[in-house]
């Protein structure tokens, strides 16, 4: 979803966990390059008439780590060349292209009726041996999530906090074209998996609200009449372990918009400063027809 917080539908997270739970299809035949395990997948269907980006993500980190459970998803570089439909079943192929000691890449591909309607890359990893360690710091003036009000968000349905609570995705209301989201996912299971799912979800519907944040409706309405988004790409890399049961900064800043498209990062983290994820996204951005 790469549009206003509105256009949202609501998701319970007991639906949400269900699509993560992905079902075997093909025997894993072989460890090295080229082989092929396939699962089916779930959609959670709601009022959108497409496959929910959140979902597809978070079942890539799932699908990856059920193929190569010894390691941990570092780096997601996926693509949505269309939308997929959420009534149809959806077969996921999780292919090997390299798998070592200490890293392995699969390519990951979501697919219906013959077309594909995305595809990742994904990197995992152990933990090796450090020679250097740096990362950037939180900022000191960043607000804490006890400072902040509850933002409701019809598709994270867990914690989420910020600065002014619903007025800071107010349609009416302008700000910067960026935010800081602090949330808190206490109701599934507190693995590492999960929580790297659940950063994926978390951060795929936040590139359109944040680009228009600084456009209140008035403005929309007299450059053409309501903003039509669509999320084209999503890349994240996981630095450090955390879980999804603490607090976790979501920092999103629109970076880009114009000539149609847009351009946003986010960078997650923990409570006490430390960067645990990176986030960088990239969709359309025009104007879409009057209501």
């Amino acid at each position: 979803m790469a549009g206003g917080v509105s256009m949202w539908p609501s998701i319970a997270t007991a639906d949400l966990v269900d699509a993560l739970e992905l079902t075997p299809v093909d025997p894993a035949d072989s460890d090295g390059p080229g082989a092929v395990v396939g699962f089916r997948a779930r959609n959670i269907v709601t009022r959108i008439p497409r496959t929910l980006g959140a979902q597809v993500l978070a079942q890539t980190v799932v699908a990856a780590e059920r193929v190569v459970p010894h390691m941990a998803v570092q780096t997601l570089q996926g693509v949505f060349p269309r939308a997929g439909d959420p009534v149809e079943p959806v077969e996921v192929r999780v292919e090997r292209l390299h798998q070592g000691r200490s890293a392995a890449m699969l390519q990951v591909g979501f697919r219906q009726g013959g077309h594909e309607h995305y595809r990742a890359f994904v990197t995992l990893g152990v933990v090796g041996p450090e020679l250097v360690r740096h990362a950037d710091p939180l900022p000191a003036e960043v607000v804490g999530p006890e400072d902040c009000s509850e933002l409701p968000v019809s598709m994270l349905p867990w914690e989420v906090r910020t600065v002014g609570g619903p007025a800071a995705l107010d349609p009416d209301l302008a700000g910067p074209p960026c935010l800081d989201l602090w949330t808190r996912c206490t109701g599934v299971a507190d693995t590492a998996t999960m929580a790297r799912a659940i950063v994926a979800w978390s951060t795929e519907g936040f590139l359109g609200p944040v680009a228009l944040r600084p456009y209140p409706r008035a403005e929309i309405e007299r450059r053409g009449g309501r903003a039509m988004s669509v999320a084209l790409a999503q890349n994240i890399t996981f630095h450090e372990g955390f879980s999804a049961h603490e607090w976790l900064l979501l920092r999103c800043a629109s970076e880009y918009a114009g000539d149609g498209r847009m351009h946003g990062r986010i960078r997650v983290f923990t409570r006490a400063g430390r960067l645990v994820a990176s986030v960088t996204a990239d969709g359309l951005m025009r104007p879409g027809p009057r209501p």
